[in-house]
């Protein structure tokens, strides 16, 4: 084995040792078993950012970093920005809309 192919088995082994530090120490920091978490996500003029930030907690779902429910609260949508919300509801199960001014009530459910 020449110096080039020894290189590359190093560079190997190192990328190999450190996936499997990461994967490690990913698994002893993840979170715990919690229910009842809230993701409020405020909702305001046309709904600008509320289907990338559910995109972005989907993700965490698949991931299993996050098992809690999104919840998107009106603080000032439009009618094309509440159209939205409904829209988003609709797709993801986890995902339910909250009236304005009913914060409070809808999380103490």
């Amino acid at each position: 084995m020449g110096p080039v192919e020894e290189g590359v088995l190093a560079f190997l082994c190192c990328v190999g040792a450190f996936s499997l530090i990461a994967l490690f120490f990913g698994w002893l920091l993840r979170p715990g078993e919690g229910e009842g978490c809230w993701a409020v996500l405020p909702g305001r003029g046309d709904g600008g950012g509320l289907e990338v930030a559910l995109r972005q907690l989907a993700w965490l779902r698949r991931a299993g970093l996050f098992r809690g429910e999104a919840v998107i609260w009106d603080a000032g949508l439009t009618p094309e920005g509440r159209e939205l919300a409904l829209r988003l509801a609709r797709r993801w199960p986890w995902v339910t809309c909250c009236p304005r001014g009913a914060l409070e009530e809808w999380l103490g459910r």
